[in-house]
């Protein structure tokens, strides 16, 4: 591979989307299926891997990584994964490899065009994955206000409850207070009566006693 198509860390982790950190990462752990100048063979460098470098292959291998992995493969299924892609990988180059090497410059920007679709796709999936999160987290919060509606609803009745059973007490007591007045104002009532009744009566003995007293003083 010529010198031009080698890409510096920093160059491909923005093309992933990942940090350096976990370009470093993944560069260590799947180094078997990347170029000598990738993996951790590479020679000493600094923090910033700055004597990595990166082919077209590569890239395109480390976009599958990535797409296996946001599709929620575990390290162990990455590896066995591009285990069989490189089997099949090795059974065709060696069967076409001075084909191969005769064309691979010719190939080199199909191979560049190639990772910036497994680019995009991984673009794509992740921001799916963003998506359906967003989506759990909305489920969450309207799941969440329709316990609080609940809740409210239910604190309502409770307190709608109360009332009704506050007023039926008032209407009783009111019910209770109107009959002892009326009880009250009967024996009220028939107290007047007998006193009148009693008066009537005094009245009307008075009377014959006067009458009787002014006939023995006339001698009638």
């Amino acid at each position: 591979m010529s010198q031009q198509n080698l890409r510096r860390p920093a160059e491909v982790a923005a093309r992933l989307g990942v940090s350096t950190s976990t370009l470093r990462r993944w560069s260590q752990r799947f180094s078997e299926y990347l170029s000598p100048e990738a993996g951790e063979t590479a020679g000493s460098e600094d923090s910033n891997g700055a004597h990595r470098h990166y082919t077209d292959e590569d890239l395109t291998t480390l976009l599958t990584i990535k797409g296996l992995l946001a599709e929620g493969f575990t390290y162990q299924q990455v590896e066995q994964h591009l285990s069989a892609l490189h089997s099949n990988h090795s059974e065709t180059s060696s069967r076409s490899l001075v084909s191969a090497e005769s064309s691979l410059p010719a190939l080199a920007p199909a191979v560049s065009m190639l990772a910036d679709t497994l680019h995009t796709v991984a673009d794509g999936q992740q921001a799916i994955l963003n998506a359906q999160q967003a989506n759990r987290e909305l489920m969450g919060v309207v799941v969440q206000d329709n316990f609080n509606i609940k809740e409210e609803n239910t604190k309502l009745r409770d307190r709608m409850l109360e009332l009704e059973r506050t007023l039926a007490e008032m209407r009783r007591q009111e019910d209770a207070h109107r009959a002892q007045l009326e009880s009250r104002m009967k024996a009220v009532e028939s107290t007047l009566d007998r006193i009148a009744d009693q008066l009537s009566s005094m009245q009307e003995q008075t009377s014959q006693r006067n009458r009787g007293l002014l006939g023995w003083l006339t001698g009638r």
